[in-house]
């Protein structure tokens, strides 16, 4: 298997509304049916303003909707051209995840709201097989 296979977008330029009220679930790509989804990283972009308070969770809507990364305080967002990956970071223990089904739902859960107006795109970078 070839990095392109490993880590071909699954979604690109999903729509993100970080000012949405806590709770708000955000999908971003559904599982195509006979797939399993095995997400590898969530890339936000093109941020409409500077970030300063959003957290999010991302995983399976319909849910805790953490199962890929837990609360993420988004910071470090401060100019046109900055980006964000988002992805569990390896260490000395491996870093379990949850295969997603096909028809599951992986989506952005906003646990606290910028306060103000933001947006910006996600884009889903992993890989498919066959259930």
């Amino acid at each position: 298997m070839d990095l392109k296979e490993l880590l071909a977008p699954l979604a690109k330029d999903v729509a993100v509304n970080l000012n949405q009220a806590n709770g708000t679930e955000i999908s971003i790509y559904t599982i195509p049916t006979g797939k399993v989804g095995l997400p590898i990283a969530i890339v936000l972009h093109d941020f409409s303003a500077a970030v300063s308070n959003a957290v999010i969770t991302v995983g399976k809507t319909g849910g805790s909707c953490d199962e890929f990364l837990s609360d993420q305080t988004l910071t470090n967002i401060s100019a046109a051209g900055d980006f964000l990956i988002l992805m569990p970071v390896p260490a000395a223990i491996p870093v379990k995840l949850v295969e997603f089904a096909a028809a599951e739902v992986i989506g952005i859960e906003i646990t606290t709201t910028e306060g103000s107006a933001l947006t910006c795109k996600a884009d889903v970078y992993g890989r498919l097989r066959d259930a």
